[in-house]
């Protein structure tokens, strides 16, 4: 058995509230497929960058879980035309890779090189040489 990173978005429009009740039935549904799910956790809802179809935000849940290579193309074509799931993904799962996602660190743009000396030049215009 491997361990793998499964990532629902789901239609808001079709679940009530965060889409509890359905992630009970694809929790449910991990373990008829022989895995043993170890984490589940809702991200949020979030606005696409690019729309899905005509859906412009949905809900993200995150499941990690261990279970037969098989069984991922299993699940895969369960979901596959769920109008309910707009997308799904399943990834390996390496222990410690995802702990900056879940421990977000506090940034300073200054800590990052930011260039404050860029912003102390000369008055010369940036789009060509008409300040001679």
């Amino acid at each position: 058995m491997a361990k793998y990173e499964a990532v629902f978005i789901l239609d808001p429009s079709k679940v009530e509230g965060n889409g509890e009740a359905f992630s009970q039935t694809i929790e449910e549904q991990l373990k008829t497929l022989g895995g043993e799910v170890t984490r589940t956790k809702f991200f949020e809802k979030r606005v696409f960058s690019r729309p899905i179809g005509k859906h412009k935000a949905g809900l993200y849940w995150d499941y990690v879980v261990e279970m037969p290579e098989a069984s991922v193309a299993l699940l895969q074509d369960k979901y596959r035309l769920n109008t309910t799931v707009l997308r799904l993904a399943v990834f390996n799962f390496i222990d410690g890779h995802d702990d900056d996602v879940f421990k977000p660190r506090a940034r300073d743009f200054r800590d990052d090189n930011f260039q404050d000396d860029m912003f102390e030049r000369d008055n010369h215009s940036y789009r060509g040489s008409r300040d001679k």
